[in-house]
């Protein structure tokens, strides 16, 4: 039997909200995806037979709305909906006029505000699910000087994140910690009919489903995935700045946000951080390459997994046992993790390379 719930999602062409997306029709979960354009609507179509089918048998609908700041627009797509579940946000990518409050920080802050307003005026809503981040567990500053031997929980948040931030990574971390803030005191001052469940994601990592057999490989070695994927590859993906070595699978991170539908099964007002290898976490060039030898020999030997990249590690000491207590399910490892990326990255390499030669 299909769940009566009706669920509202944002960021479902990225690439945790298109797997959450997967996930709730697989589910059988009515679905109204709100997306930002008629062609994100063509791509989704073509990215997924589940996707085109579920339009077409009404399980999935679709609402444009072109600018996530418009109140109305959220609003009225809220309308008979009873889950939210809000993932999209704006990425740590350089603002074109270098203004990080308002390139990055400021809209943060302003599309979970919105998503709050339109909720708490529509009487259908009982529950909102927001997509946060492990980086609001501590200040951007703490990777100048880490404490690698506290063990950090989903308790911990960063108060007070400075508002002169010196890169977009900076920023980026200020706004979610920004947003999550803007959360619990909206819920606390207001009250509303709602509750919320906020998920806190380390470095989101696997495979990427929106791909095809026909992507290019470089498709897949973008944004954390490219900086992770350095040490099985080359220098050319190497990070200016060092991760924190806390992965977790992006399929765990979208199973996370379902599951979280469920409010005998999860409270609300409740936070949980989503890692895998927890409490010390892994060594990213270490464990990397160890992993591709492990179960790609032949590719190493080649040189077609050349392990000339690298990584520098972190360590951050995180505790994920009150998500896996709750949730019921343990975190998918990094081992796992990284075959499954790594076995991505070869089929669609050598898929490619077979155009080429032909």
């Amino acid at each position: 039997m299909a769940p009566a719930e009706k669920l509202l999602m944002t960021g479902i062409t990225g690439y945790i909200g298109f797997q959450t997306l997967i996930i709730a029709l697989e589910r059988g979960y009515a679905v109204r995806g709100v997306v930002r354009s008629d062609k994100s609507i063509a791509t989704l179509q073509s990215q997924s037979r589940l996707i085109a089918k579920s339009q077409g048998d009404g399980s999935l609908e679709f609402v444009v709305v072109p600018n996530f700041l418009d109140t109305d627009g959220i609003t009225e797509a809220m309308n008979g909906v009873s889950v939210v579940v809000h993932i999209a946000s704006p990425l740590a990518t350089q603002p074109e006029d270098g203004d990080y409050e308002h390139g990055i920080v400021a809209p943060a802050v302003s599309m979970v505000t919105v998503i709050l307003e339109a909720a708490a005026t529509t009487p259908s809503v009982r529950r909102v699910i927001i997509t946060s981040s492990c980086v609001t567990l501590i200040p951007f500053e703490w990777n100048y000087a880490p404490d690698s031997e506290r063990l950090y929980t989903a308790d911990d948040i960063n108060a007070s994140p400075k508002k002169h931030h010196g890169s977009a990574m900076e920023a980026y971390w200020a706004s979610k910690a920004l947003a999550r803030m803007a959360t619990r005191n909206f819920v606390r001052e207001r009250n509303p009919q709602f509750d919320f469940v906020h998920l806190l994601p380390s470095v989101v990592i696997g495979p990427d489903t929106r791909l095809s057999a026909d992507s290019r490989p470089c498709e897949l070695t973008v944004e954390a995935r490219g900086s992770v994927m350095a040490p099985a590859l080359t220098a050319s993906l190497n990070s200016d700045f060092p991760f924190v070595g806390v992965p977790v699978h992006v399929h765990d991170v979208a199973r996370a946000h379902i599951d979280a539908v469920n409010s005998s099964r999860v409270p609300g007002n409740t936070e949980y951080i989503l890692s895998s290898d927890t409490p010390d976490g892994v060594d990213w060039d270490r464990d990397i390459e160890a992993i591709a030898r492990k179960y790609f020999a032949s590719e190493v030997e080649r040189k077609t997994l050349p392990l000339q990249g690298s990584l520098a590690t972190i360590k951050w000491r995180l505790d994920a046992s009150r998500t896996e207590q709750v949730f019921g399910w343990r975190m998918t490892s990094f081992e796992q993790t990284m075959k499954q990326l790594l076995a991505q990255y070869l089929q669609l390499k050598e898929r490619w390379d077979t155009v080429k030669e032909s």
